[in-house]
């Protein structure tokens, strides 16, 4: 039985859906997991938890990939929280 505290299990969309918002814009730029996660500073295995949605991401590395992706954030955001 999971003990998950109602504030986790409204996080969870949203972490599923911001990473699949990454992995649409990588995929669109023709980018691999590798060459993300080089441009962003993270190892390739975070950058598979987090496009899954099993790891959650400190907002300040939105700004990361957003820079890697030469975009502003809230085309990130967009859809998720607005």
């Amino acid at each position: 039985m999971s003990k998950d505290t109602p504030k986790q299990k409204l996080a969870e969309p949203v972490y599923r859906q911001l990473g699949a918002k990454i992995e649409q814009m990588r995929t669109t730029l023709g980018w691999t997991q590798d060459e993300l996660s080089k441009k962003v500073g993270l190892t390739r295995t975070s950058i598979v938890n987090i496009e899954a949605g099993r790891q959650r991401m400190p907002l300040h590395d939105v700004e990361t990939f957003a820079a890697a992706f030469n975009c502003q954030v809230k085309a990130i955001l967009r859809g998720i929280w607005f």
